[in-house]
Parts: C-alpha cells; sequence; structure tokens
C-alpha cells in the first residue's frame, strides 16, 4: 500500500519567498509562545499545494490513476494564482493550523475560479477508481505551521500580534503539472516522493 495523494508542486522561487515569511513569522510569534505552546514548522521544500488527498492505494493503481488524471487535465489550460495571506484552519479560537492562501482575481474570499475547476476535473476522474469525492469545501492554502499544544494560547497569541492582518505576496504560482506524490512517515517528518506528473493541456 502506498499512502499518496495528488498535488502541485512549487518551483525554487516560491519555496525560498515561503522560507522567508515562514522565518519573519517565527520571530514574530516567539516572543508570544510559553511552555504550554508548542508549533511544528513545516520545512519549505517539503510544502505543496494538495489538490486531492487519496489515502491509502494499492501499487496497482498508479498507473489506473494516471491514465485517468491525464485524461481529464488535456483540456485544462495551464494558468496563474497569486499566493498571498496568512490564516489558520480551522478559526482563531483553537487554531491548528497556520498556512498561506492562494488568492483568485477577484481576490480573498474563495478558491481562485481555474484551481476550483482542476480540482473538481480531478475529483469525477478518480471517483471510478474507488475515490469519493471530498465533502468539505477546498480551501486551497500551503501550510506553515501545525499548532500541537495550546491551540487556544496561539490563537490568542496570533491576535495579540496582529499576524493575520499582515499583507504577505509571495508572487505567483504557475500551474501547469499535477503529481501523485508518496508520502512516508519518518520519524524526523513526512517525505515525499512524485511517482508521476502530467502536464496541463497535453491534448
Amino acid at each position: 500500500m502506498i499512502r499518496a495523494f495528488l498535488a502541485v508542486e512549487l518551483p525554487v522561487e516560491i519555496r525560498q519567498a515561503l522560507a522567508l515569511v515562514q522565518t519573519d513569522v517565527k520571530n514574530r510569534i516567539s516572543r508570544e509562545l510559553s511552555p504550554r505552546m508548542r508549533l511544528q514548522w513545516v520545512r519549505p521544500e517539503s510544502v505543496h499545494l494538495t489538490v486531492k488527498f487519496l489515502g491509502d492505494i494499492q501499487e496497482t493503481q498508479v498507473h489506473d490513476l494516471q491514465s485517468v488524471v491525464g485524461e481529464a487535465l488535456r483540456s485544462v489550460a495551464p494558468f496563474s494564482i497569486e499566493v498571498a495571506g496568512l490564516g489558520v484552519f480551522p478559526d482563531m479560537h483553537a487554531p491548528r493550523v497556520l498556512w498561506v492562501g492562494l488568492v483568485g482575481r477577484a481576490g480573498i474570499g474563495g478558491p481562485p475560479t481555474a484551481l476550483l475547476q482542476l480540482v473538481n476535473m480531478v475529483e469525477t476522474s478518480v471517483e471510478p477508481l474507488g475515490y469519493p469525492p471530498e465533502t468539505r469545501p477546498f480551501n486551497p492554502h500551503l501550510t506553515l505551521a501545525r499548532i500541537k499544544e495550546g491551540s487556544k494560547e496561539v490563537g490568542r497569541a496570533i491576535a495579540r500580534i496582529g499576524l493575520l492582518e499582515r499583507e504577505v505576496p509571495l508572487g505567483q504560482l504557475e500551474v501547469s503539472r499535477v503529481a501523485l506524490m508518496r508520502s512516508e512517515l519518518k520519524p524526523s517528518g513526512s517525505v515525499y516522493t512524485t511517482l508521476w506528473e502530467i502536464p496541463l493541456g497535453a491534448a
């Protein structure tokens, strides 16, 4: 069995920008942390934009997934989206994830239209293979940190320093490929391996 997900991998420029933002956020929030509060920071080289989490799959389905996703993405043209803004999941009262957002032309307020269409096409393509559509709304993001302990205190700390009110433009993410990623949990954290990549618009 392989623990897998479909994702858009990030270029070096976006990863470098994320690393700078992460360092800045660490410095700002570290002064507010107490021993009861613990954040696990995600390595910038491990950050990706998840399109569809698949869970445990059989190795025999790697090729089948490549076929159906490849067919679905033939008619999808490459596009770009803005990487900007900080946020938390599920809310400020007890945050569990600190993230950088992805913004459409109309600004923050929902997933970029082109990205939402891409996700919907992927969802539809893999459903016949036994992967039901996600029931929760799609909230595209790049994870900076996971709050492991003291989430309520971390939420209050974030509010005190006005962290989410800052403008954080990181540039444009060019979405031109979707990859099947393998996730392996190691003592040092998750390790990701690209199993295949499909270019958009390869009609």
